[in-house]
């Protein structure tokens, strides 16, 4: 009876897989908490438009650069929501909690706007060193606004930030594009507030 119960087991456990666990991580940026106080653009409603960007930053896939030339994708780490979805919240956040619009609406939404913000992703990434001894994350995104009324641009500005990563890995990399990102808040809304004087 033990035998059989030896053999049971032997045979189950060579059925079982081992499965790696993947860590989900997400963009977490520091509010600039930055207040209008202008009122140029009080009277104007925006609408925020979906980011464009590479596909690569539309999946939930979190990629590096080794050297600036070779991608590749971290194996036991993924967003748990696209780039490219989560920029486009954390800026239509930050930019109605400014109060410098009247209101500030999602590019899903029907209502009629003064203007649009288009962005623009150029750069997110964690990039190292070819002896991978070095990393640092690079963020870079243009922001245009658009006279929705004669498609116009109003202003448009690029944005670009750099951070060194503390931790040689996914976590230090998520880190400092998150710090990375949220000097780029700071930056955008210090510009709108220069556009809507």
């Amino acid at each position: 009876m033990k035998l059989i119960s030896i053999i049971i087991i032997f045979i189950l456990s060579g059925c079982t897989t081992v499965k790696l666990s993947i860590t989900e991580y997400k963009i977490v940026v520091d509010s600039p908490n930055i207040k209008s106080n202008v009122d140029g653009c009080r009277d104007k409603s925006l609408k925020i438009s979906q980011a464009f960007s590479s596909n690569s930053l539309m999946s939930l896939k979190m990629d590096y650069a080794q050297d600036k030339s070779k991608i590749f994708s971290y194996s036991q780490a993924h967003w748990s929501e696209s780039p490219n979805h989560s920029i486009t919240m954390n800026l239509l956040k930050e930019i109605r909690d400014s109060g410098f619009f009247k209101n500030v609406q999602i590019s899903k939404s029907i209502s009629r706007n003064n203007w649009i913000l288009e962005i623009n992703i150029e750069d997110f990434l964690q990039y190292y060193s070819e002896d991978l001894k070095k990393s640092f994350a690079k963020v870079a995104i243009n922001l245009t606004l658009i006279d929705s009324k004669n498609n116009t641009i109003i202003a448009t500005k690029t944005f670009v930030s750099k951070v060194d990563v503390k931790t040689l890995n996914a976590d230090g990399g998520v880190e400092a594009l998150s710090s990375a990102f949220s000097n780029i808040l700071t930056q955008n809304l210090e510009w709108l507030n220069e556009v809507c004087k």
